[in-house]
């Protein structure tokens, strides 16, 4: 079987993450909350919440607590229906002889309720925590399956001790990974190797949608990390940096007026058309992004499904291109689709949430590239706009679709 691709492995991947609203909510809160702001997933997790706040009375379940634990992570608005569901949960009776275990040892509710504790004010939190760890000891004490379950109550363990140390603590090397994304500790090279090998080996494939989600996000900060400028802390603003510079790589652009060799024949690279520049783009930034991906398929608007020229997911980047053909509206128009594209591509959910915009002017007009940028930068979400013309010595023969609009 061949190795997956990087964008390969995160569309399989993302694939199995997807909410599944036949899950519990518990469920589908902790797939929600490991993927964060990063992959654009707060707004399921607040609605999931809601409904969570909403149950009281005899249709309250355990699992309702951890659902309020992860959205209070998030957003504090939900710090008090959390509470009070953290009384009630505290006041119920746990490890009773002849009852089947439950929330003892649900990993995804211990770790959801965990969370929600280290979000409360100091008193609270310090009054709380005994009780969730005493509850979490008796766990632990009792034999089980070193499965995924396991990890994940390892994990609220590990929370619920505040412990700073994730290494020996039973928890799988994904999760570590996943979880420093979250809350930014540090992780080590040896956990970084194993959690790769867990992903691209797809050797969560039995544990549904939690773990799935778990992998996109520890593969998300793993890629990010990879990135050859600044490891662990690249940003939109580094890429346009470096498109910037475009410009000037251009000068070597091979453009021959002769043979450069007797063996070779006068080379000239032809920028026709945007799929022309999406290439150039492409071989600019794949060495640096691994996760670069040119065929993005983005949420989908009812039947509308769009398509970006260029993303970085760990970046939550879109970069997209734009070419200047002879026309008087050509700049007014790059200006309409921009703003248009990032109203689809930056909606609630799609897990983007900036765009570069790269416009390539193939007449050179470089008088009215100021208006243009400063028009690109007006819209919401555009971090930069880069613009370049066409280099006065590519010459070229004047198409029909190149006359004078």
């Amino acid at each position: 079987m061949n190795e997956l691709t990087h964008w390969e492995l995160r569309r399989s991947i993302a694939a199995a993450a997807t909410d599944d609203p036949h899950q519990p909510l518990h469920v589908r809160a902790f797939a929600a909350w490991i993927q964060g702001e990063s992959l654009g997933k707060s707004p399921l997790l607040a609605t999931l919440a809601t409904e969570a706040a909403a149950t009281s009375g005899p249709a309250r379940e355990t699992l309702h607590v951890a659902v309020l634990g992860y959205a209070f992570d998030f957003d504090g608005s939900f710090g008090s229906s959390f509470f009070e569901a953290l009384s009630w949960l505290r006041a119920r009776k746990y490890f009773v002889q002849g009852r089947p275990l439950t929330f003892e040892i649900d990993g995804l509710a211990l770790l959801g309720v965990a969370v929600g504790i280290l979000k409360l004010d100091p008193t609270e939190r310090d009054r709380a925590l005994p009780w969730l760890r005493e509850l979490l000891s008796e766990t632990l004490r009792r034999n089980r399956p070193s499965d995924w379950n396991e990890s994940l109550i390892h994990a609220a363990s590990t929370v619920a001790s505040r412990a700073q140390d994730w290494t020996l603590q039973g928890v799988t090397d994904d999760l570590s990974v996943a979880l420093s994304a979250r809350w930014g500790f540090a992780v080590t090279e040896a956990m970084r190797s194993s959690a790769w090998s867990l992903i691209s080996s797809l050797s969560g494939e039995d544990d549904g949608m939690t773990r799935a989600a778990t992998q996109l996000a520890a593969l998300t900060r793993l890629l990010r990390d990879a990135s050859t400028l600044r490891p662990g802390s690249t940003t939109p603003t580094d890429v346009a940096r470096l498109l910037s510079r475009v410009n000037h790589s251009l000068r070597r652009w091979a453009w021959d007026e002769a043979p450069r060799t007797q063996r070779s024949a006068a080379a000239r690279w032809q920028v026709e058309n945007e799929y022309h520049v999406q290439d150039m783009l492409w071989v600019i930034l794949a060495p640096v992004f691994p996760d670069l991906d040119d065929e993005e398929w983005l949420k989908s608007l009812g039947q509308h499904h769009p398509r970006a020229d260029l993303a970085i997911p760990s970046l939550r980047l879109i970069v997209e291109v734009k070419f200047l053909r002879k026309s008087k509206s050509a700049f007014s128009k790059a200006i309409q689709e921009v703003s248009a594209d990032a109203s689809t591509y930056l909606q609630d959910g799609s897990g983007y949430s900036s765009i570069v915009a790269f416009v390539w002017d193939d007449e050179a007009r470089t008088e009215e590239h100021a208006e243009l940028r400063r028009g690109l930068m007006q819209i919401r979400g555009v971090v930069d706009a880069i613009i370049v013309s066409r280099p006065s010595k590519m010459t070229r023969t004047l198409h029909s679709e190149d006359q004078e609009a």
